[in-house]
């Protein structure tokens, strides 16, 4: 009998390609369970049929009353495995990865990863931690960035993509053909991305579960990669007006909220054009990753976070390696300088017919 459920479903005009909610339980159990959660804050992890199921309820202050926003209902670090829906890319390949297998992982791309800022190059303000209703403005997240940083290759790439507006942050609204200057921005950031020791190691990785299309990395980089970041897909039934790429590095926004953007790269540079307000955090490891809340060109994030320690080509690695191999619901955790990361990710078919799709993949 199943305890909860991660799943993507259609409803009228529109998608939600990421969602989840309890199995058997009474509507008073979750009314009760949800009320707690979002009143105390405490984000509980409580234990149903021996399942450790997360519980995290969000809120906003609406006319200076208090509302329940969101609620997600995740599995615990101990939770053996979740449901997946048909076609999900999480199938374990000839004998699939084990926990220690990714660590190992994530410890050696760490290790590689020389482009991650240094503490003396990004100082952060988390401001006030948000309790139970939405956080007032504060200062801004990041304090000072030392923007020579941004002269290296793979930052220097990415910022060129955001420069350029290569998206159409509103997603119902179809992104411009994969062509011309676009076309060659973007794969000057993929190219660049790809050919960093982190990626060689990821690839290397995948390689070893025996993961599709592994036998060269330019027919991975082709049939695989490429549709997973770049390939389009609708999140209203309609326009193909998204992509994994712009989801997560680039931002999108559908209604009043913002969808993704999970690049500390991309939030600083909104921050810079006075595009960002801060409200407060919710949780933050150190100045390696954090949960807050904000507003961008007006849309809320009521619950968002992204990595804020470490490059965005080690990024890119990970998220890809935990999309193909752990995606879907599946378990993605390790730990990053001693503290715990689960990485959640959900992949769909493409829109256009490319492949496989990355529908989003954040790490927490």
């Amino acid at each position: 009998m199943g305890i909860a459920i991660d799943l993507q479903f259609v409803a009228g005009a529109d998608e939600d390609v990421e969602t989840s909610f309890l199995l058997n339980s009474s509507p008073t159990f979750e009314f009760a369970a949800y009320t707690v959660a979002a009143l105390t804050n405490t984000q509980p992890t409580v234990v149903i049929q021996g399942e450790n199921i997360d519980i995290q309820a969000a809120t906003l202050s609406v006319n200076g009353v208090t509302v329940l926003d969101k609620v997600v209902v995740s599995f615990g670090e101990s939770t053996k495995a979740t449901t997946k829906h048909a076609g999900s890319a999480t199938t374990k390949h000839n004998g699939g990865t084990t926990d220690a297998a990714l660590q190992t992982l994530v410890d050696k791309m760490w290790s590689e990863d020389q482009d991650r800022p240094s503490a003396a190059q990004v100082t952060m303000n988390w401001g006030e931690k948000i309790s139970g209703k939405t956080g007032n403005k504060q200062a801004d997240l990041f304090t000072t960035v030392d923007e020579s940083l941004f002269t290296k290759r793979q930052y220097a790439d990415l910022i060129t993509t955001y420069d350029n507006n290569l998206f159409t942050a509103d997603v119902c609204k179809a992104e411009p053909a994969m062509g011309g200057f676009r076309k060659q921005y973007l794969q000057q950031v993929f190219d660049t991305f790809t050919a960093t020791p982190m990626f060689a190691s990821a690839f290397a990785y995948l390689q070893s579960i025996n993961y599709k299309e592994t036998s060269s990395l330019d027919n991975f980089k082709t049939k695989v990669l490429w549709p997973l970041w770049f390939g389009t897909y609708s999140r209203c039934k309609g326009p193909l007006g998204s992509s994994g790429w712009e989801h997560v590095f680039s931002g999108e926004i559908k209604g009043s909220e913002v969808d993704g953007q999970h690049d500390w790269v991309r939030y600083y540079k909104e921050q810079k054009g006075d595009k960002m307000v801060y409200d407060g955090y919710y949780s933050h490891d150190d100045n390696l990753i954090g949960t807050f809340q904000y507003h961008w060109n007006g849309a809320t994030k009521p619950t968002g976070g992204f990595f804020t320690g470490t490059s965005p080509a080690f990024d890119f690695s990970v998220l890809t390696v935990c999309a193909l191999a752990h995606g879907n619901g599946g378990n993605c955790h390790f730990k990053v300088t001693n503290f715990p990361i689960t990485v959640t990710s959900y992949t769909q078919a493409c829109g256009d017919g490319s492949g496989t799709c990355l529908a989003t993949a954040y790490p927490g």
